[in-house]
């Protein structure tokens, strides 16, 4: 679950880097009650996060159905209560060789996707060229068999210290998947999973629209404000960006699934929508009141 961070400043200014890492650490950012019940949830919005306290989880689900955390099985704390609020936990194959016994003893009933390799294209995350992820991908297929589950594409984000095969150097997303499709031509792949950090919604919808060829949903699985100094990245800065970007996500066709990162993390600034245990921040006040449609709440 815990990962380090990159930054890359990349043409025309986007952000093309990941920023995972599940620091416990909050940052101080004003903090708000738990929103109403009443909230409605968005079939599509979740959150990338793997320290959730039961508390977490329950101030989360007004507005959010779902979560994953890098992992196959779910963190303690949330696995006590998610069932009960409504949000569903999706596992993940984060990398390494994982074995159909392993995999399918770790997830848990009720899942209805798997997510696969996070970042297989970054040398510091799954690390796996595109015939590598094509030759562990069957694994993917006959848990997902067993479980009755959904297959999501390795995660795929733009690099800096990337993998390399025949001599391409896989810094671009799309190529890195074109050349994993091309060697896993018959594969079960229900979904495409992308991050981004850029902090333009323009930006994100031609990113967006680059994964559209595949003709498959599309799971925006991190996403935040990340790519400008950060002593510009303020709370009203992510709160502008999610406000716009979720109005977009919302009523985007393509987009199946969209996940904040993060909960509690440090290395990004401004993004936290937990506080203390169980309490919101202002941004996660406003990620879980966000209407389904993409409107700003009600004041």
């Amino acid at each position: 679950m815990n990962r380090s961070r990159l930054v890359l400043a990349l043409p025309l200014a986007v952000l093309l880097s990941s920023f995972m890492g599940c620091d416990p650490a909050s940052e101080a950012q004003p903090q708000t009650q738990t929103p109403p019940a009443s909230v409605a949830k968005s079939s599509k919005r979740g959150i990338a996060y793997g320290y959730h306290s039961a508390a977490d989880l329950k101030a989360l689900s007004p507005g959010m159905s779902w979560w994953y955390n890098w992992s196959p099985r779910p963190e303690d704390g949330a696995a006590s209560v998610y069932s009960s609020q409504n949000v569903s936990f999706v596992p993940m194959a984060w990398g390494g060789t994982p074995t159909v016994a392993q995999l399918e003893s770790e997830i848990p009933a009720g899942a209805t996707h798997l997510l696969g390799f996070n970042e297989p294209n970054f040398k510091f995350q799954a690390n796996k060229t595109p015939r590598q992820a094509a030759a562990l991908w069957p694994v993917l297929e006959e848990v997902a068999r067993r479980k009755g589950l959904k297959l999501v594409s390795p995660a795929v984000n733009y690099c800096g210290d990337c993998v390399s095969e025949d001599g391409v150097t896989f810094t671009d997303p799309v190529v890195y998947l074109d050349a994993f499709f091309k060697a896993c031509a018959n594969c079960q792949v229900d979904a495409i999973a992308i991050h981004w950090y850029a902090c333009d919604v323009g930006a994100l919808k031609w990113y967006v629209g680059q994964f559209k060829k595949y003709n498959k949903p599309l799971w925006l699985t991190e996403f935040a404000c990340g790519d400008r100094p950060h002593n510009e990245i303020t709370v009203e800065v992510q709160k502008q960006y999610m406000v716009t970007a979720i109005e977009y996500l919302e009523s985007e066709p393509a987009i199946e699934r969209y996940a904040w990162f993060s909960g509690r993390n440090n290395e990004i600034p401004s993004i936290n929508l937990l506080g203390a245990s169980g309490v919101l921040t202002e941004l996660g006040h406003l990620y879980v009141t966000l209407a389904a449609n993409g409107s700003k709440p009600s004041p």
